[in-house]
């Protein structure tokens, strides 16, 4: 069959030649960008599995999963997934070892999260060199800015340089570290030299109890200096481990003690995870939400996302050994600006907030019950197979977890939608890629508002308080076994103040983080 008009559209084609059709002498020359790749029917084959219920589901623009599944299934080579965590020990064969398998995730195109709590504070004495340790972060109030973190930023610019998309990496450390100032600050003065890291600071309810609580305590005090530098740069973002840790489906395990690049997984040592996204924009029929179709997705994509899995090539036996024993998935969203446009309901209204619980809970149940089918089918999780217990749900899947809700950066282009759970950004704006390439986008449904002679005009970020932007994240929270990357736009004129009082209501909301 040849397809005789693209399903994508002409933003979507220009990052397709680019980054995800396979390229080679093998194929045909692309008309539009002049090089020996795969068709995009050819791309859809690929990435299919030769089923054709989900190349239907996947051509339908409905659902996507993450990149590296784009990238590379069925090309024989690299991960297929986009998230990875591991925590850096104390010694020297660890940090380097961590640095190895970090390169091999980036080249592939999967982001990379770092615990660095178990790391000795700067200076502290090595006594095998009788050196001093240089610590997570060095110690940049005195320009020595050659930690650990600098380390793997210096790995990642090289990965970037010649791998499929741009490194993204997180940093994370407690708030009882010796050197969390020194972290804290690191981005103060110039962010841009730490380009391929978020950055986030591991916070316990006992500490946020005291920095609402104790106005002249030491934890209140470090709280603010963390406002004041994400006021500057949007750096640190705050994990709540606490609240993540209550959902840890494996404590015995170990504990998630961090995050991938944008905070939605928190994962154990070692460990990934399968992403993919349904773009809730294709299920509004007039001014109805289609959550019948919404859960037929949801359990066709899960089942999809495990098959993957099974399909998945990890670069180090220790990745590969927790995959298979978690068997963790992360199904979320794309296009819930989109819907809510569609359905010309404000973003900031308690509607919206309350739609949004709805769904989720949809997409929550229909991937939970489509996991334990699984789980009867093909078996257990490992990891859950061991302590399985009759009256407790999750034990009963094939997946520790099956949801999460990303970010979507590029695949929310792919497909024609809003990202994540985000509002949109502006009505139209100009989107620079990591090559230079330039995007001019627009909100994806004004056209379709438009035809239907509607006079609706979506919200946009900066019009939207990050009071209600926190309520929208909490609502999809309550519903989602991970986290939710979610990033509060602040107008210009925001202050610290404002930046203080988002964080602490995403926890009191039970965020598991936020940026």
């Amino acid at each position: 069959t040849i397809v005789s008009r693209s399903v994508f559209n002409k933003n979507a084609r220009i990052i397709l030649c680019k980054r995800y059709f396979w390229k080679g002498e093998q194929f045909s020359t692309c008309p539009d960008c002049q090089v020996h790749h795969e068709t995009e029917e050819q791309f859809f084959d690929r990435i299919s599995l030769g089923n054709t219920e989900y190349r239907g589901l996947l051509e339908s623009l409905c659902f996507l999963p993450n990149s590296p599944t784009l990238f590379n299934l069925g090309t024989g080579q690299g991960t297929l997934s986009a998230c990875f965590k591991f925590d850096v020990q104390d010694n020297m064969e660890s940090i380097m070892d961590v640095a190895r398998k970090s390169a091999m995730v980036q080249k592939w195109g999967g982001g990379v999260g770092y615990y660095f709590g178990n790391l000795r504070p700067y200076q502290t004495p090595i006594s095998t060199t009788h050196g001093g340790a240089m610590g997570p972060v060095g110690k940049p109030s005195e320009g020595i800015r050659s930690g650990v973190l600098h380390h793997y930023h210096s790995v990642s610019m090289l990965i970037t340089q010649a791998g499929k998309r741009d490194g993204a990496q997180m940093g994370i450390l407690p708030a009882t570290h010796p050197d969390i100032r020194e972290f804290i600050h690191v981005k103060d003065i110039d962010p841009q030299s730490l380009s391929t890291f978020n950055i986030s600071v591991s916070l316990q309810d006992g500490f946020m109890e005291k920095v609402r609580n104790e106005l002249g305590s030491e934890e209140r005090k470090l709280f603010i200096e963390m406002v004041h530098s994400a006021w500057k740069t949007g750096d640190p973002g705050c994990y709540f481990v606490t609240t993540a840790e209550k959902d840890n489906p494996t404590p015995w395990l170990g504990e998630l003690t961090g995050t991938n690049p944008c905070g939605e997984v928190p994962l154990l040592d070692n460990e990934p995870c399968n992403l993919g996204s349904i773009n809730l924009g294709k299920f509004v029929h007039g001014q109805d939400v289609d959550l019948e179709g919404i859960r037929k997705t949801a359990k066709v994509a899960t089942r999809y996302l495990d098959e993957v899995l099974d399909n998945n090539i990890f670069p180090d036996p220790a990745i590969d050994k927790i995959a298979r024993k978690t068997r963790k998935l992360g199904l979320g969203v794309m296009g819930w600006a989109d819907m809510l446009a569609l359905l010309e309901i404000p973003y900031e209204s308690d509607r919206a907030v309350d739609l949004a619980a709805e769904v989720m809970e949809a997409i929550q149940t229909a991937a939970t019950e489509e996991s334990e089918f699984m789980g009867q089918e093909k078996g257990l999780a490992p990891a859950l197979d061991v302590f399985f217990d009759e009256d407790s749900l999750p034990w009963k899947r094939r997946n520790a977890t099956v949801t999460c809700i990303a970010p979507t950066g590029t695949i929310s282009i792919l497909a024609g939608a809003s990202s994540g759970c985000e509002p949109h950004y502006a009505i139209t704006w100009e989107r620079t890629m990591g090559d230079g390439t330039k995007l001019k986008e627009t909100i994806p449904v004004l056209g379709e508002l438009e035809e239907r002679g509607s006079t609706f005009i979506p919200q946009t970020a900066h019009d939207i308080s990050p009071r209600t932007q926190i309520r929208h994240q909490a609502a999809f929270q309550r519903f989602t076994d991970l986290a939710v990357s979610k990033t509060v736009n602040l107008p210009e004129t925001a202050t610290p103040d404002d930046v203080f009082s988002t964080y602490m209501l995403a926890w009191e909301e039970g965020c598991k983080g936020v940026t």
